[in-house]
């Protein structure tokens, strides 16, 4: 699993909403790591109620993309291939390149997110079952700020959604 500690079980949600900001994306890896990595007998022990899995990382050029794009996309693919894994949905956000400029990958957008749209989609592809979203954000603290803003707004009545942060500044 995740090396430290995590002062929270991902595994209980219905929905994760895992955000990372440039190096950010390191926790989060190990997180994508302990769902999609496991085996069919480590699968039925962990008692999973992950359904779909939203993962947004935020960089300011696309070339950074490369340390884990490969991973993310196999991992996506597992997910498509294994009904028992989560959906993963992935969102790499560039915000400092040109995009004019040539970047052979697809799955990038070249904006900032707007994360109150990030939650709503969140909302929409939740499992009707589904009671509980967990958003985690590792990444500068004005990011953290904004995603907290959208997240806290999320909360009614029968839906709970739960924040988990780590800021950096330099």
């Amino acid at each position: 699993g995740p090396y430290g500690n995590l002062s929270f079980n991902y595994y209980r949600y219905g929905s994760l909403v895992l955000v990372g900001g440039g190096i950010g994306i390191t926790p989060i890896i190990s997180v994508l790591k302990n769902i999609y990595e496991c085996d069919k007998k480590q699968l039925a022990n962990k008692r999973m109620c992950i359904r779909n899995v939203h993962l947004i990382w935020i960089m300011p050029h696309a070339s950074e993309a490369d340390l884990f794009l490969d991973l993310l996309m196999c991992y996506r693919s597992l997910a498509a291939r294994n009904p028992a894994l989560p959906h993963l949905n992935i969102m790499i956000h560039v915000t400092r390149d040109d995009p004019a400029t040539e970047h052979n990958k697809s799955s990038i957008l070249f904006s900032r997110p707007d994360f109150f749209s990030v939650m709503e989609k969140c909302i929409g592809d939740k499992h009707e079952e589904s009671t509980s979203i967990l958003v985690y954000a590792c990444g500068p603290g004005k990011m953290v700020n904004q995603l907290w803003d959208a997240s806290m707004k999320r909360n009614k009545k029968d839906l709970r959604v739960d924040f988990y942060h780590e800021s950096f500044e330099f």
